[in-house]
């Protein structure tokens, strides 16, 4: 049975309630599939809880009974925790009880005027039929929680410290997640972008699968772009909250974590950096907590790279992160390029695995770009041309080639193009000023 803390902030007594109802789904499982724990917010609670329930003491059914509406008193709570190893007893079976981000149960641990946490470690310890797990993501206070001698929970668990997974692990979870669909070179530049935190790799993975075939580098940027650098991805979402919960409102603590995902750095030049007095800058080290690492050669570094990719994205000028990490050196040449001019750059997007490398977008305007690594002048088959023609037109895009010599990048007017048996661009359609050309279409 899971109980997640954070599916309810913030966090209050009512965990608890939610709980005991989970508690029931788990063991009860209604035979026509209906959940206790949704049928307690509605009206059809106590008939579905009668078809389900077992031979028990009557004080408890009644308990059970009266649980969507009951007070959370102590007397209630401790009925809550005590409900899997009576409802184990009844049943004759055992349970695991696993409590993610178990930190927050610090946040109401004096609620009612009791230490709640000792209430429940006096409660678990007693258990016989009953496993608890508890895991979170501030390992620093869930290490506090089970090792200091001050803790009601001293020494009540063992310590596993659960880390990424390592390089065959995770190509053996993304090959065999797909089904061995996924081309093993995608599947080592996935790993090499994200590490080996399953639940990034879980992610990226299931959206790329998702696409279908072809697995190649256009599809991973896509589905990068998708989930991790835009503002609705699923691991945009996730590190969001995370960005908030260690942050808040503090703009000082919010550039410390900027400087820190641009690399890693020394105390004193980062306070310099962000213009704040060193003991200040500790403390607000201090306060990121365990998003922070100091190495062993004295700089501070953020303790995961993805959350740094996230945090350069979101920052001003961000977009060209993508494609630094993504994208070859000419689409990184001329990402910054567009950035220099003001720019929001994303991958596909729309035209996913479409005609364009790149959409740059700036206020209303949208802008595709093809990029190409060549001397000009550049040419192209025709069917590559009309194909750029037709996807621009059906999206009213403007567009352009983008051409990279190794020494510059230059922007090419495709109406100056010469079509013939191919289309040619030659140096004369170079645009000189890229934004009042795209202001005149």
């Amino acid at each position: 049975m899971l109980l997640d803390l954070y599916e309810r902030t913030p966090t209050d007594l009512e965990i608890f309630r939610t709980y005991a109802l989970r508690t029931l789904d788990a063991l009860l499982s209604p035979a026509d599939g209906r959940s206790l724990e949704v049928a307690a917010r509605g009206s059809g609670y106590a008939a579905v809880l009668a078809a389900a329930l077992p031979e028990i003491p009557a004080d408890s059914r009644d308990f059970l009974f009266e649980l969507p509406t009951a007070d959370l008193s102590h007397e209630v709570i401790l009925q809550c925790l005590e409900l899997p190893e009576n409802l184990a007893k009844v049943l004759d079976t055992t349970v695991v009880c696993a409590w993610d981000e178990f930190q927050e149960v610090l946040t109401t641990r004096k609620s009612g005027g009791y230490d709640l946490v000792a209430t429940m470690r006096s409660v678990w310890q007693r258990h016989e039929r009953v496993a608890y797990v508890i895991s979170g993501s501030e390992p620093s206070m869930l290490r506090e929680l089970v090792a200091s001698r001050h803790s009601p929970f001293f020494q009540h668990f063992d310590v596993f410290e659960l880390g990424p997974m390592g390089r065959d692990d995770a190509l053996e979870l993304l090959l065999s997640a797909s089904e061995g669909e996924f081309p093993l070179a995608t599947a080592e530049a996935i790993y090499s972008l994200l590490g080996g935190h399953p639940f990034y790799l879980q992610v990226v993975g299931e959206e790329l699968h998702r696409d279908g075939p072809p697995f190649d580098s256009a599809a991973l940027k896509a589905a990068t772009q998708r989930t991790l650098f835009s503002r609705t991805g699923r691991l945009a979402l996730f590190f969001e909250r995370v960005f908030s919960q260690i942050v808040g409102r503090s703009s000082y603590a919010a550039a410390v974590l900027a400087g820190l995902a641009r690399s890693p750095t020394r105390l004193t030049d980062l306070a310099k950096s962000i213009g704040a007095p060193s003991g200040d800058t500790a403390r607000y080290l201090q306060r990121l907590g365990d998003a922070v690492v100091k190495r062993p050669d004295g700089l501070y570094e953020l303790a995961d790279p993805v959350f740094g990719l996230w945090v350069r994205w979101r920052s001003p000028g961000g977009s060209v992160v993508p494609m630094t990490v993504l994208g070859d050196d000419g689409e990184r040449r001329v990402a910054e390029a567009l950035a220099m001019m003001g720019f929001d750059l994303v991958y596909q997007s729309r035209a996913s695995r479409g005609a364009f490398d790149l959409l740059a977008t700036r206020g209303p305007r949208q802008l595709g770009v093809q990029v190409k690594r060549r001397a000009l002048p550049l040419v192209f088959s025709l069917d590559e041309w009309h194909r750029m023609e037709s996807e621009a037109a059906r999206f009213r895009w403007a567009w352009v080639v983008a051409a990279d010599d190794g020494e510059r990048v230059r922007f090419l007017d495709p109406g100056a193009a010469r079509v013939r048996k191919t289309a040619r661009v030659h140096p004369e359609a170079a645009i000189d000023n890229l934004l009042l050309w795209l202001d005149a279409r």
